[in-house]
């Protein structure tokens, strides 16, 4: 089975084409440029040119679903949504939590993963994974960080308990001192290059769980997680006028 991965979650995008599990091109971008600038001649060049392959050989789509930037996230999704149905082909939303997490299958202490969502506040969920699959996931929130440190640190099982966290994220890169200072020292980092959402991390964590596939382009809807400045704007405003 054929995989195309897309993440646009962040200001980096990642593209992966996996055949059964296996990677067989990956591409990443960290640019300033828009995503929708760069997204579709990254998605032509490894179909089409390190592949050798067509938008049609794919057997389905994979797209970071979210939490992440609201714009960056419609642009994924619209274009993953425009592919699956130019080609009759099925698509899955992955969170872009798990598109980090996954990086750390063979971790064998908790995972928490930092997403920073600006305002002082983070994306986080912690994760538990035993030879190779996960086995806990914590509910996905945004946060502070001083409270995603905290459930972090509340290991979710006594089998955890007493054990390093390992950080992972561009909310752990951004709260990196603060994480150190409440957990003592004891917090594990991950390497720079293991702080992206990757789409290759997309694709194992679909092809853990297949059933995500849909045929029908409304399944895959963005995950925002908390309301956008304009909507909170707007109520302020309401409040006030009322």
């Amino acid at each position: 089975m054929k995989i195309l991965a897309v993440d646009t979650a962040e200001q980096s995008c990642s593209i992966a084409l996996v055949k059964d599990h296996v990677p067989i091109c990956e591409e990443f971008c960290l640019s300033r440029q828009t995503h929708s600038r760069t997204l579709m001649d990254m998605i032509v060049h490894i179909v089409e040119t390190r592949a050798g392959l067509t938008i049609n050989d794919m057997d389905a789509f994979v797209v970071a679903c979210g939490p992440g930037s609201f714009t960056g996230l419609r642009i994924g999704i619209s274009i993953v949504k425009g592919l699956a149905c130019a080609t009759s082909k099925p698509s899955a939303g992955i969170s872009s939590l798990d598109g980090i997490a996954f990086q750390f299958l063979a971790s064998s202490v908790p995972v928490c993963v930092m997403m920073d969502a600006r305002r002082g506040e983070v994306y986080s969920a912690v994760y538990n994974f035993k030879n190779g699959s996960l086995i806990q996931k914590s509910t996905e929130i945004v946060a502070s960080p001083e409270l995603a440190v905290e459930i972090a640190t509340d290991s979710l099982s006594s089998r955890f308990a007493e054990m390093p966290v390992l950080f992972a994220g561009s909310g752990a890169v951004a709260f990196r001192s603060l994480i150190q200072e409440m957990t003592g020292g004891t917090a594990i980092f991950a390497p720079v290059f293991q702080n992206f959402v990757r789409a290759s991390a997309l694709a194992c964590k679909f092809f853990e769980n297949s059933d995500l596939l849909s045929m029908s382009p409304d399944a895959v809807t963005p995950v925002y997680l908390r309301k956008s400045d304009a909507e909170i704007n707007y109520q302020r405003q309401h409040q006030c006028y009322c």
